[in-house]
């Protein structure tokens, strides 16, 4: 039985120090159609596969390890190989594992777009390195991709933990790195404490000693002393006649950084009444940032939920672009569901939201 491939990619975009006003210097058509990054998608092992004009076969073969391409429109894998399509024409990838691959000095500010296949997820992780420490950790799957900016002049490599076929795009694109984004907390504290209890001993002592003597003079002397001592001893504190004055201190105000939830969004011509045509479909946000890809066949019409999609705002415009081949220029899609006042879709972070278009 032939297995039909759905072919579906998607797109992680990450990058290292730069503001995001720097992401919507590039392009989004010229970053997927990166001359050594091709779109990508994983078929299946150990069967027959049909893939349309225009799209090859990528297959892996495990003894010995390495990849092959294969022309189409059908390949028949066998056990243990596994298939992907690619789109356009491409170079076949070495097999890395467990390998440092040495990829050379590069320039502040070079972008770095890549794709990789047949990395199972576990826990061998593959990293990009600049002068040896680690600056991109990839993704897992059985087809990759992302980009991200080089910070610093430098040697670039990546180490390839689990084996994989890479494709790598290296500098064909350079940008300004100029952070734009500052977030500063300020925390203020100014308790106020003012204890001021009123409180006043008055202590008033009046003795009075009275000494009387009479002395008589007769055959026996009798002197008779009187002592009246009236001592009057007042220690009395008054009470205070009002409530102390004592503030309570404010808390500590503590500044958070709000959590960054992901977005989620599907492509689909249900509202126009459309189909899709041959090709890739770019949803990405009005500027440049990359958000999903979908590679439709004739007569689809829903790409499928895209998941964990990091977005520069909390809420952004969303455009989606068509090419029908690599290197073609893209065709803008018309927007059916449109945000206020704008001929633009919209995603927002924590909310899934359809994009619903049609042709212009």
């Amino acid at each position: 039985m032939k297995k039909y491939a759905v072919r579906v990619v998607t797109i992680a975009m990450l990058g290292l120090g730069v503001g995001l006003a720097v992401l919507t210097l590039m392009q989004v058509g010229q970053a997927q159609a990166a001359s050594n990054v091709p779109a990508l998608a994983f078929l299946g092992e150990s069967g027959t596969y049909s893939i349309g004009e225009g799209y090859s076969f990528l297959v892996k073969a495990k003894h010995p390890f390495h990849f092959m391409s294969m022309p189409g429109p059908e390949y028949t894998a066998r056990e243990g190989e596994r298939v992907w399509s690619v789109l356009g024409d491409f170079e076949t990838p070495t097999a890395d594992y467990q390998t440092t691959v040495m990829v050379g000095p590069v320039e502040k500010g070079c972008v770095i777009d890549f794709a990789t296949v047949d990395d199972d997820e576990d826990e061998r992780i593959n990293y990009f390195l600049l002068d040896g420490g680690v600056i991109y950790t990839m993704g897992q799957g059985m087809s990759t991709r992302g980009r991200f900016f080089v910070p610093r002049d430098g040697v670039l490599s990546y180490e390839a933990n689990d084996s994989i076929g890479m494709f790598l795009s290296v500098c064909d694109k350079k940008v300004t790195l100029t952070p734009t984004m500052t977030l500063t907390p300020t925390a203020t504290l100014e308790p106020t404490l003012t204890p001021t209890p009123t409180l006043t001993p008055t202590m008033t002592i009046s003795p009075t000693a009275t000494l009387t003597s009479t002395l008589v003079a007769t055959p026996t002397m009798t002197p008779t002393l009187t002592t009246t001592p009236m001592p009057t001893a007042t220690a009395t504190p008054p009470l205070p006649t009002a409530e102390p004055d004592i503030s309570t201190p404010t808390p500590t105000p503590t500044a958070t950084k709000e959590p960054r939830l992901p977005a989620c969004l599907r492509i689909n011509f249900d509202v126009s009444g459309q189909e899709a045509r041959r090709g890739l479909y770019i949803a990405q946000e009005v500027g440049g940032h990359f958000l999903a890809a979908w590679e439709a066949d004739n007569g689809w019409k829903d790409s499928g939920w895209f998941y964990d999609i990091d977005i520069t705002f909390p809420a952004v415009y969303v455009e989606v672009l068509y090419y029908h081949g690599p290197g073609a220029e893209p065709v803008r899609l018309k927007m059916m569901n449109p945000a206020p006042d704008v001929d633009a879709g919209w995603v927002a972070r924590g909310q899934c939201h359809a994009l619903e278009v049609g042709w212009p």
